[in-house]
């Protein structure tokens, strides 16, 4: 199963009998007459006898050659290999909504000067080749054209994210801290590796009926029937492709009515239907991991420099190499100073096992500097050290405190989940405010 280009995809589910406007989860409405376009004045390819249109979006047509051709592209990266008739329908009019999609996306940014340019579309092409290796003819056989088309909608999305979305979602830094001091309370860090299905969310009727779906697949997977290929068939995330595995997520990081579900199965378990912003989502908890707790309290950290040279062999030259210590030590007092001499070497021919350390903490150096660092301020060198067949000093040049890496590691993580989860959300209220300024009509 081949991807062909990661990236942020809003597919939205296309439910035919929804109601009248674009609801939040890309229901299709049935058109009045009255907004009716004429197929002369529709833009399309040519049509064959055995063509036809199955969509209009305002004044550009979307054909049945060209839905059958991106389905059965989507069937292979779901690898999908016999998909049940019900399965085809579902991956049909997801493939549709999908396109209907990339087609106001496409006039968006033709609007708003962000249309990919030849060189983008040529790269992103090349990428994708590049990304699936021998795969690509095989995956793209029969149908190069819509994977093509694919990958240039999927470049062009990703293009309008970062461009007029990305910037709107922040994640601030008080919000962080309370989430890690939170986490500082806990006694352990509980990990949990889980797959998904998702529908997207729509209104009123429209969202029954999702719930409705998502209850009646929920039973057939506690029937026997296997989650990841349900995923694929018909969860509405990008996770789909993957089976709807979402992998490991630790405290914080996933939305609050999600982890609540969670707390509530054993592994192998699947939850309820749960209804957030993003949707309706059912959650197979797949495995649980305890990791130790997180140091949460910060570290101190030296700025170090050490002035050394190999320790001679009589008592002489040792004397003669720590007076030399001493006056190099003496003429080098200030942290600009040592900076200063470190960055241009100077010390290469007296000292030539000198060392920039940088920042460190004390638990990261050998005993012996550890020891030579007890009591020494910053703007100081230390006494006189043997370290690895060396005669060394030490200068402290700063100090800072800083949060230990894996705790900070973990924040980063947990950064980057709320961002892309925020991000996730305004790429769909985005799409929803396109679909509701749109003229679409379904054909099929």
């Amino acid at each position: 199963m081949v991807r062909l280009i990661v990236g942020l995809v809003v597919v939205v589910c296309l439910t035919l009998a929804g109601s009248v406007g674009f609801a939040a989860s890309g229901t299709v409405p049935k058109v009045t007459a009255s907004k009716t376009v004429s197929s002369s004045k529709v833009a399309a390819p040519a049509l064959s006898r055995q063509d036809r249109l199955v969509a209009v979006v305002n004044d550009q047509g979307i054909t049945l050659s060209q839905l059958r051709a991106r389905s059965e592209l989507n069937l292979r990266q779901l690898g999908l290999a016999s998909p049940s008739a019900e399965q085809r329908r579902a991956v049909e009019r997801r493939a549709l909504a999908g396109m209907i999609d990339e087609e106001l996306q496409r006039q968006f940014a033709a609007a708003n000067g962000l249309a990919l340019t030849k060189p983008e579309i040529a790269k992103a092409r090349a990428d994708a080749r590049a990304a699936a290796g021998p795969a690509w003819a095989s995956l793209t056989r029969g149908v190069e054209a819509a994977a093509n088309d694919k990958v240039a909608a999927e470049v062009q999305w990703q293009k309008i994210v970062a461009i007029e979305l990305r910037p709107r979602v922040q994640v601030g830094t008080a919000e962080l801290d309370q989430l890690i001091e939170q986490l500082a309370k806990s006694r352990h860090v509980l990990e949990r590796e889980i797959s998904m299905i998702m529908l997207n969310p729509a209104e009123g009727a429209a969202d029954r009926e999702q719930l409705a779906k998502l209850q009646d697949l929920r039973g057939k997977i506690t029937a026997g029937a296997n989650f990841a290929e349900q995923a694929k068939a018909y969860s509405d995330d990008k996770s789909a492709l993957n089976g709807g595995r979402m992998g490991w997520f630790g405290s914080g990081e996933l939305n609050p009515q999600l982890e609540d579900a969670l707390d509530k199965l054993q592994p192998g378990q699947v939850s309820e239907p749960i209804r957030t912003p993003m949707g309706w989502h059912l959650i197979k908890l797949e495995n649980v991991r305890t990791t130790k707790p997180l140091a949460t309290t910060p570290q101190t950290q030296l700025e170090l420099y050490l002035l050394a040279a190999p320790q001679p062999a009589d008592d002489k030259a040792q004397q003669a190499l720590r007076d030399k210590l001493q006056t190099a030590s003496r003429n080098l007092n200030t942290p600009v100073a040592v900076r200063e001499y470190f960055n241009k070497k100077q010390f290469a021919e007296g000292f030539a096992e000198s060392i920039a350390l940088g920042w460190v903490t004390t638990a990261d150096l050998q005993p012996e500097l550890q020891a030579a660092l007890a009591n020494v301020k910053v703007g100081r060198w230390s006494d006189d050290v043997p370290v690895s067949g060396n005669v060394a000093r030490v200068f402290v040049a700063g100090t800072r405190e800083v949060l230990p890496a894996k705790l900070e590691e973990y924040r980063e993580r947990i950064r980057t989940n709320l961002t892309e989860s925020r991000l996730e959300l305004n790429a769909r209220r985005f799409m929803r405010e396109l679909r509701q300024r749109a003229f679409v009509d379904i054909r099929l």
